[in-house]
């Protein structure tokens, strides 16, 4: 089987990269792609930013996303003939792994989905990955790609 690739077009990251630097504040991001995609190419198409709450704990930080608000995503997302894909969040420092509230809240969560998490808040943009973790669905869990497979599968068009 050919190894699927993700094409994100300039525009898109550049709108993610105004939104998660918005604020100094873990933010999260949902990136869509067309229902019917090329086998081996999944084409983002937009960047959702849901209406979310940041929070914070003696644990660390997070952002909490009501049901209703996931809802009409998904509903305006079938509306467009279109999936969400990929969802992106910022940690404020450089530890990007997944953790087990990140696991627990997933958005995305079908295999072949990514978690893109983001350090310091996306401070250093993500243009070109720098510092990213990038994790993908597989049948139990997420698995973490190596910085050479976000290179060769995560392409800026």
């Amino acid at each position: 089987m050919k190894m699927q690739y993700f094409e994100v077009p300039k525009e898109v990251v550049a709108e993610t990269e105004r939104a998660i630097t918005a604020g100094n504040h873990e933010i999260f991001a949902i990136w869509t792609a067309p229902l019917l995609t090329r086998e081996g190419v999944c084409k983002v198409k937009r960047c959702v930013i849901p209406k979310q709450t940041p929070g914070q704990t003696a644990f660390g930080v997070y952002v909490h996303i009501e049901g209703k608000e996931l809802s009409h995503i998904q509903f305006d997302n079938f509306d467009r003939k279109e999936r969400s894909v990929i969802q992106l969040h910022t940690h404020p420092s450089a530890n990007v792994w997944m953790s087990e509230l990140d696991r627990e809240w997933e958005v995305v969560r079908h295999i072949g989905a990514l978690s893109i998490i983001v350090p310091y808040y996306g401070k250093n943009g993500i243009e070109e990955f720098p510092g990213v973790n990038v994790y993908e669905r597989e049948t139990i869990d997420w698995r973490l790609w190596s910085q050479d497979e976000v290179l060769a599968r995560l392409r800026i068009v």
